[in-house]
């Protein structure tokens, strides 16, 4: 299949998205059972009515949202089995890096089983039953012999971190270890397949590294931390910041020289209009807030790119996790500025255009 005919077929699905309008009208509702209504209305039908035979209220809403968001991906994924297919794969696998974090932090937090699941994303590349055995393990050492024993790749990460993490008790050891592991090797991936298109999805998954790279050399010089171990989380697979560049930012010991050396960079533009207070959780809004918006319209009018395949992936996750915020916010009787607070509002997001 052509990248022509794929990205035909891709602007079929991009054209079943909620409107611009719908969030706006989903801010007003005041019940979920509104909110079924809508959805029921839209192309979550199917899974509106399939989750609606075992669940009810606010389980009746997540398990449709996790039912629709893999049948989308999975579609998207399973288009063109040629290199989109190969491409489509590497990006789809931030869903099983998410799923896997949010299990080891179920597990290191003693939370249960259900409370885990409830904020898993869809599974494409995974199947379903993979997560639930996970969650049948009693411990983080149980999941990794999982892994080990299923042949999952990101058994070999997490087995070097568990023994530092036992002592030691740090999650972040295991959690920068899957990260660094999916970035490292997915940079690697896509440079030695070559061609514009890989080059499009390195640069999207490289500047994701870059940004949690920043922000955490932000936190880690506001929180004046000193030893050796500062460096131990810096990720791999960054696009345009090296790993030497980053300790230099860890380095700078003060924001405001922080600020002057990010300013040296491509990601200098982000900076505008606070360098003098410099936060790593403002910081950190601007450079997501920058990333869905580039990549929720990567080359969309390119008819041979893997642009608009990127573009719905994301589009597709700033959709479900919108309608997550707001179904717990009406499940809570939650303000509606505090929903809105949560939620990812790009008007470019929104924009189908």
């Amino acid at each position: 299949m052509s990248y022509e005919y794929l990205n035909t077929r891709l602007h079929a699905l991009r054209a079943k998205l909620l409107p611009p309008d719908a969030w706006e009208r989903l801010l007003g509702l005041s019940e979920l059972s509104e909110l079924v209504n809508y959805l029921a209305e839209t192309d979550y039908a199917p899974e509106i009515e399939a989750s609606s035979v075992e669940y009810s209220g606010y389980a009746l809403v997540e398990d449709a949202l996790l039912r629709h968001g893999g049948r989308i991906l999975g579609r998207i994924y399973r288009m063109d089995m040629g290199e989109p297919h190969l491409l489509i794969g590497l990006v789809l696998e931030r869903f099983d890096l998410f799923n896997l974090k949010t299990i080891l932090r179920g597990f290191h937090a003693e939370a249960s089983q259900e409370e885990i699941a409830q904020t898993l994303y869809p599974t494409v590349l995974m199947p379903l039953s993979f997560y639930q055995e996970l969650l049948k393990h009693e411990d983080i050492a149980g999941c990794i012999d999982y892994l080990l024993a299923v042949g999952h790749r990101d058994h070999k990460p997490l087995a070097a971190a568990l023994p530092e993490y036992d002592s030691s008790g740090k999650l972040a050891l295991l959690e920068s270890a899957l990260d660094s592991f999916y970035f490292g090797s997915s940079r690697a991936k896509l440079l030695s397949m070559g061609g514009h298109n890989a080059a499009q999805v390195r640069r999207a998954l490289g500047s994701e590294a870059d940004l949690l790279n920043i922000v955490y050399a932000l936190r880690v010089v506001e929180e004046g931390v000193s030893s050796e171990e500062r460096y131990r989380y810096i990720l791999a697979g960054g696009e345009n910041l090296t790993r030497e560049f980053v300790r230099k930012l860890i380095d700078s010991g003060d924001p405001a020289v922080f600020a002057r050396l990010l300013g040296e960079t491509p990601y200098a533009p982000l900076l505008e209009g606070f360098e003098e207070a410099l936060a790593a959780n403002t910081l950190q809004e601007r450079l997501e807030s920058s990333l869905y918006e580039r990549n929720c319209h990567f080359n969309v009018g390119q008819p041979f790119s893997i642009g608009l395949a990127l573009a719905l992936i994301w589009r597709q996750q700033v959709e479900m996790t919108n309608l997550r915020v707001i179904t717990q916010g009406l499940a809570y009787h939650a303000a509606r500025a505090d929903i809105e607070r949560n939620m990812i509002r790009l008007e470019t997001v929104n924009n189908r255009g």
